[in-house]
């Protein structure tokens, strides 16, 4: 028996690593000590017998009522005068509200040149995903060179088909993209906004 285990330590002591790789991984993974500890109550008497003095739990304050609502009194009505002035109307202030509502899109294509060519591909404009690029192809927005061209005026007419999209056409300079890529610049433009 002896020279059994001096001639085969080596396995007994990789059976007994395994052993105890497999038995931490299966204690691992019942979870034991994670649900001791989301299972802790001080109500379980275990501080009561180490001696430990036991403070009751504190009570959860209730939220405070509002206080009823109190209707002044209208004051009584002056007795009628025999003349009364003309009362001059105070200045009236208009209140602007904080944020402006988003208005809905423009239904319709936009009034833009139409593009002359092969479609581009509008995705190569840095900020055009995949959905601002069905969206302008829908519009009538086909190519860099279209794009290229616009002024105020159909840049303004563009954004209000874009919903909420609008304001990218600035915001991402895509008229200053799409001048690089309707010259086929790409040197230029991946200096100035990166790679394709």
């Amino acid at each position: 028996m002896i020279t059994l285990i001096t001639a085969n330590w080596l396995l007994y002591i990789i059976a007994l690593l395994i052993g105890i790789v497999t038995a931490f991984s299966v204690w691992a993974a019942t979870g034991r000590e994670a649900s001791e500890v989301d299972n802790f109550s001080a109500d379980d008497g275990l501080l009561e017998k180490a001696g430990e003095p036991v403070r009751p739990a504190e009570p959860q304050p209730e939220p405070a009522k509002p206080a009823p609502a109190v209707v002044p009194e209208p004051a009584p009505k002056p007795a009628p005068k025999a003349v009364v002035a003309p009362a001059t109307p105070a200045p009236k202030t208009e209140e602007k509200p904080a944020v402006a509502p988003a208005a809905p899109a423009a239904t319709g294509k936009p009034q833009i040149p139409a593009a002359v060519g092969e479609p581009d591909n509008l995705r190569l404009i840095k900020g055009v995903g995949p959905k601002l690029n069905t969206l302008l192809i829908s519009l009538g927005v086909t190519r860099f060179d279209q794009i290229a061209e616009w002024k105020e005026a159909e840049i303004n007419e563009v954004d209000q088909f874009l919903d909420t999209f609008s304001g990218r056409i600035t915001r991402d300079a895509w008229i200053d993209q799409a001048k690089f890529l309707a010259k086929d610049d790409i040197a230029g433009f991946e200096k100035k906004y990166g790679k394709l």
